[in-house]
């Protein structure tokens, strides 16, 4: 076949055919070009998470209590807050709107409340997230230190930190005496947050070789008053003893008797004040068969 001439004019119309190839053609080297910069940009997994952190850190200033009803108030994680969605925690108690900020921020909080006003969750959000910032792995050893009075008391905060922190890469156990020591000691050493008694604490403090708090960052310790009227003192005294100076401590206590100032003194360091007089609206109601259910002294997520 002979070669063809195209008789269009100047002023013809172009073929729409040979148009959308050739733009079909130029689009798909673009796309090509973008998601190969796209592949070369993209960030590592713990580089976004650290942006993240950062992020959230810059908002904990901003915080205003007033402003706060719910826990997604909050700058927190995603894996916090979806683990408080899990477990039904949505609206904020008082003492919870009071400390949670100033704990974000690492004061040190010395606050008066009741059982049953929420204070557990004043103290297990600021845990997770100060781990969280940390990003805190099972090699870093013991972050945080939770001590109870009594065994009951220790369990109903352990449980509610498994539904809570379950989102999170942490560790966590508890002690409680009850069991072996060589038992417990086995296993202490990988523990993140450990919710204990003090008594058995100091135990593994005296005999367990390879426990240490070294890396402590945090120290709370509930139901303050309770601890020292069990006869206690010297117990905690002797605990904080060998813990790091250099830590973020929260104390809770129903009253401030004189033993619960000067253990604020000795463990508190230019603490905030948080006084909250509400009536308790929730209460945690523990089975008579509790210690049935606990089938071993070191648990974790």
């Amino acid at each position: 076949m002979g070669k063809t001439t195209d008789f269009r004019g100047p002023g013809a119309r172009p073929d729409p055919v040979r148009s959308f190839n050739r733009w079909k053609k130029k689009h798909s080297h673009k796309q090509s070009q973008k998601k190969q910069l796209r592949k070369q940009l993209k960030k590592p997994e713990w580089q976004v998470e650290r942006e993240v952190i950062s992020r959230l850190m810059l908002n904990y200033g901003k915080i205003n209590v007033n402003e706060i009803t719910r826990f997604s108030d909050f700058p927190l994680s995603k894996k916090t807050l979806k683990g408080l969605q899990e477990a039904q925690y949505r609206l904020v108690t008082e003492i919870q709107k009071q400390t949670i900020g100033l704990a974000l921020q690492g004061k040190d909080v010395l606050g008066a409340a009741k059982t049953g006003s929420g204070k557990t969750l004043a103290f297990l959000v600021p845990v997770l997230e100060a781990l969280y910032r940390l990003q805190w792995t099972s090699t870093d050893g013991l972050g945080v230190l939770i001590i109870s009075p009594t065994r009951e008391l220790a369990y109903q905060t352990f449980e509610v930190l498994r539904k809570v922190g379950k989102n999170h890469d942490f560790s966590a156990g508890l002690i409680i005496g009850g069991k072996d020591l060589k038992h417990e000691a086995e296993r202490i050493n990988n523990i993140n947050i450990l919710v204990c008694t003090p008594g058995r604490l100091l135990q593994h403090m005296d005999e367990t070789i390879c426990f240490h708090a070294t890396n402590l960052q945090m120290l709370v310790l509930d139901e303050a008053d309770r601890i020292l009227d069990m006869g206690f003192a010297d117990t905690m005294n002797a605990i904080i003893e060998n813990l790091p100076k250099k830590r973020q401590t929260l104390l809770f206590s129903a009253t401030q008797t004189k033993s619960v100032k000067d253990l604020a003194r000795l463990s508190l360091k230019n603490p905030e004040y948080v006084w909250v007089h509400e009536k308790a609206k929730y209460r945690y109601v523990l089975s008579e068969t509790i210690f049935d259910a606990i089938k071993t002294n070191v648990l974790s997520f």
